[in-house]
């Protein structure tokens, strides 16, 4: 598996990023735990800051994937309908799930 290992950037304690090799385009893997909602919107700001920063820095050919913890709830609102569709578990969006 180490041959696929295209690079590894650790940013944070709240971020990295993984870069594989693959067949027909590369895979970044780029893992997650946000905030939680008792953090301060400074601290939420910054994190989504610094996740943007790593996708800009990311190849545009790539595959993204995010993994990990979002701390983020996306509700029944119609707003949100064309990423969760009818089939999300919570009825309200958390604040969280505004910034995501």
């Amino acid at each position: 598996m180490q041959s696929y290992v295209l690079g590894f950037e650790p940013y944070n304690e709240r971020l990295y990023k993984l870069r594989l090799k693959g067949k027909y385009n590369n895979i970044t893997l780029i893992n997650v735990y946000a905030p939680t909602e008792g953090h301060t919107e400074e601290i939420k700001e910054q994190f989504y800051n610094n996740l943007q920063h790593l996708l800009h820095k990311t190849p545009k050919n790539d595959i993204i994937i995010n993994v990990g913890d979002l701390n983020a709830q996306l509700g029944k609102e119609r707003l949100y309908n064309e990423v969760t569709g009818q089939h999300t578990l919570h009825e309200e969006t958390n604040r969280n799930g505004e910034l995501l």
